[in-house]
């Protein structure tokens, strides 16, 4: 019985662990009249892409955070998209920017809340092995 309840516990720690990550790439090689761009998230992020002047810089990664570095000076749009299907509104934001001086933007992303159905699925999955458990 105990090793039971230890295997649902830890199935539960690796289900709602997060694999999300701080990632860093640079925009150039060159570093020289270059600024850096934070893009932040107002919560992690799942099968994250990210464009700068149509250019993929982040291919469907679980985001934290993404730096861009060795950005030159001049005019961008950068495209935040996530194929997160859990999301009441697509998550889907286009960002202009304009880099000047070598500075440091932070430009923060609002990310949409979850959807009915998620919750309706979390919980249900939180639910589920404890009434398995109960019927044995």
């Amino acid at each position: 019985m105990r090793k039971i309840h230890l295997l649902i516990l830890l199935s539960g720690l690796l289900i709602f662990s997060s694999c999300s990550k701080h990632i860093y790439v640079n925009y150039q090689t060159e570093s020289a009249n270059t600024g850096k761009v934070v893009l932040k998230p107002s919560k992690p992020t799942e099968r994250t892409y990210v464009t700068i002047n149509d250019n993929l810089i982040v291919d469907k990664k679980n985001v934290k955070s993404v730096t861009i570095k060795n950005v030159p000076n001049g005019d961008y749009n950068i495209h935040y998209t996530s194929d997160n299907s859990w999301y009441k509104d697509k998550l889907d934001v286009q960002i202009p920017l304009k880099m000047e001086d070598g500075k440091e933007m932070t430009k923060l992303v609002e990310v949409p809340p979850y959807s009915t159905g998620y919750w309706i699925y979390v919980s249900g999955m939180a639910i589920l092995p404890w009434v398995v458990l109960l019927a044995l």
